[in-house]
């Protein structure tokens, strides 16, 4: 356990740099003109810069956004993986792993609240109504920070419950995050959406408010439906820089998912169900869903393999035997390997960093400079 807090510090002196523009820019959205998508944090950090905000204001909340999440979830697994030498295995190979590299690099971004929300309802008991009360609750705050609550975390939610219930009437439990995030959603969607009138007036007080340049990337998706997010993939996957994310992000993170998968469906109970092993799968898979309408590879991916180290987590706590059984599958030379591939893989870092232009895969595009 020493050992991972030295790595976390590692892993935070690598990644953690400042935000881009594009994050700093969603991170003032507000309520000035009533509700819309992703207005929650800035109206709340108005009470923090006033009328203006600068940019070391910015990069203030987005520091204190990004720790308080990585504490939240880095304190989960500290608490179960601190019970048994497999579990303590666990934990040090996910913050290892390059995706929760590139979690950290994610500075500023909301999904780090959204990660820190999930994290703190973990501790609670899902078998209790007060615990699906509050996973129901998380979800439904999430959806109102940022809609990819929705995939991220709900259907993880619903296998959290599901598990920690071995019994025939558990399904309305365990289906009532999903519930609440899909209520959300309509309801952002209906009330959420700022009028074709009014979006310009939006823009230019975003515009007004930043004493920055404000990312016009970040306020265009103010005008943007999801029909629009549609057609403007449909675009990208035509385009060379995003097959280039495709293949050196999106295949090592979907590779780690696929294991982690499989390594979740190892550790079930021989008992268990189709659609407990359905869920699981849905769980980890559901993330990378978004990449039908939005090009952040890196941030579904990895998130996707988030889920599938939270998920080994509900499965260690609802099942006791769990880490017995980890312990026989996760061996040293397995474990050895793993550190080994994700201490050399880099994917695309989200803040102002470029670690992943010296890293594998992506070093190949700077050893074509042979060539010129």
């Amino acid at each position: 356990m020493r050992l991972i807090w030295v790595v976390v510090g590692l892993a935070l002196l690598r990644n953690f740099f400042p935000p881009n523009s594009f994050t700093a820019t969603v991170l003032i959205f507000d309520y000035e003109h009533g509700l819309v998508r992703r207005g929650f944090w800035g109206e709340v950090l108005n009470l923090y810069w006033g009328e203006t905000v600068s940019r070391s204001e910015v990069f203030v909340a987005s520091a204190v956004l990004t720790l308080a999440g990585l504490a939240a979830l880095l304190a989960v697994f500290a608490r179960w993986s601190a019970r048994s030498f497999a579990a303590a295995r666990w934990m040090l190979l996910f913050v290892c792993s390059f995706a929760f590299s590139a979690i950290i690099a994610s500075t500023g971004y909301i999904d780090l609240a959204l990660i820190g929300l999930v994290s703190m309802v973990l501790f609670t008991d899902p078998r209790s109504v007060s615990g699906v009360a509050l996973r129901c609750l998380v979800i439904g705050a999430g959806m109102f920070m940022h809609e990819v609550m929705l995939p991220y975390f709900a259907v993880f939610l619903v296998f959290d419950i599901w598990v920690s219930r071995p019994t025939l009437r558990r399904a309305p439990s365990a289906l009532a995050p999903l519930v609440v995030g899909v209520a959300a959603l309509l309801a952002l969607s209906v009330w959420g959406q700022l009028p074709q009138d009014d979006v310009a007036d939006y823009i230019a007080h975003i515009e007004a408010k930043s004493e920055f340049t404000a990312e016009p990337e970040a306020t265009v998706v103010m005008e943007r439906t999801l029909s629009d997010n549609l057609t403007m993939m449909a675009e990208k996957r035509g385009m060379l820089d995003y097959r280039s994310w495709i293949l050196f992000d999106g295949l090592p993170l979907l590779i780690m998912s696929f294991w982690l998968i499989a390594m979740n469906l190892r550790l079930l109970p021989a008992t268990s169900g189709v659609l407990t092993r359905v869920l699981l799968v849905g769980a980890v898979l559901a993330p990378l869903s978004l990449n039908i309408i939005a090009f952040d590879v890196v941030r579904f991916g990895a998130i996707s393999v988030l889920i599938g180290f939270l998920c080994m987590i509900s499965l260690l706590r609802a099942d006791p035997s769990a880490a017995g059984r980890l312990d026989r599958i996760l061996t040293w030379p397995l474990l050895v390997i793993l550190l080994v591939l994700n201490l050399h893989v880099t994917v695309n870092q989200m803040n102002t960093g470029d670690r992943q232009d010296y890293g594998a895969p992506w070093a190949l595009v700077k050893h074509l400079d042979w060539l010129r």
